[in-house]
């Protein structure tokens, strides 16, 4: 437990003038080192960094995206972007079919959708910080995520007694995973009214609420996906970047997932414009 309080107060430290300025091209290089980071863990989770081929490209993907997201200025971003994802996916079949049986059609499926999954998740970030009240909005998805690992933790020591996936995860608990979302609610309806307060913004507090419900639980979801993806392969961790939390994906597992889920909930859903 001292290990990883010491990290996780060091790894805050360290981050804080990437997010004081944030607007600069900080951020986006903040971004892509764990996007690079957490593609080469994955690449290397399912045994696949020694092909070259692949995982240097989604070392690439994941590097690269969040640059794209922050400076490419044409209207049809979106276009591009489904443009990438069919590419790394079918790039990845095709090293597949040249490397024999080095590169197995299941793992060039997996390489290719998590390549995807982790790349959209840290440009995702980027794109929430340069919408409007981005400057707040990009704290969401560490606030939720945050918030529902630490209470799902605490209300299930305190309370748990049914269990919620023991076959992915034996310790999490159902009643957990409902504390856990409840706090993460309460915080995001806090800090809105503190951004509120701070800045003269109108919080959207209905909005605040429907999101941050539907994001805790999509939090809890991709922290299960990566234990699945863990325990198929049978490794403890991704990494050992952060100690007594591991990798990249060890620590942003759920963050992932957040991030894009809010920044496609908000843009592309009027009705959960989080603040006016």
């Amino acid at each position: 437990m001292k290990t990883r309080v010491i990290t996780a107060i060091v790894m805050v430290a360290l981050m804080v003038p990437f997010f004081v300025w944030s607007d600069t091209v900080a951020f986006p290089i903040l971004m892509a080192l764990f996007g690079g980071l957490g593609a080469y863990e994955m690449q290397s989770c399912i045994g696949s960094k020694k092909q070259w081929f692949s995982s240097l490209f989604a070392i690439i993907i994941g590097a690269g995206l969040p640059f794209f997201v922050r400076y490419y200025e044409g209207s049809d971003l979106y276009g591009y972007l489904f443009l990438i994802s069919f590419v790394a996916i079918t790039y990845m079949f095709i090293v597949s079919v040249f490397s024999g049986e080095k590169f197995t059609v299941d793992r060039a499926a997996l390489s290719g959708a998590t390549t995807v999954y982790v790349a959209f998740g840290f440009a995702s970030m980027v794109l929430l910080r340069d919408m409007p009240f981005g400057q707040y909005i990009y704290f969401l998805p560490f606030i939720i995520s945050w918030m529902t690992d630490t209470f799902a933790y605490f209300t299930g020591m305190l309370l748990g007694k049914h269990k919620l996936i023991p076959a992915v995860s034996p310790k999490k608990t159902v009643e957990g995973a409902v504390g856990g979302t409840l706090f993460a609610v309460g915080f995001t309806v806090l800090y809105g009214f503190i951004v509120g307060e701070i800045s003269g913004a109108a919080p959207n507090y209905l909005a605040l609420i429907i999101v941050s419900l539907l994001v805790s639980i999509l939090s809890q979801c991709g922290d299960l996906i990566m234990s699945l993806i863990k325990r198929k392969f049978e490794i403890k961790d991704y990494g050992k970047l952060f100690p007594g939390h591991g990798g990249v994906l060890d620590r942003f597992d759920s963050i992932i997932v957040t991030s894009a889920c809010i920044y496609f909930l908000t843009n592309f859903v009027s009705s959960f414009t989080l603040f006016n």
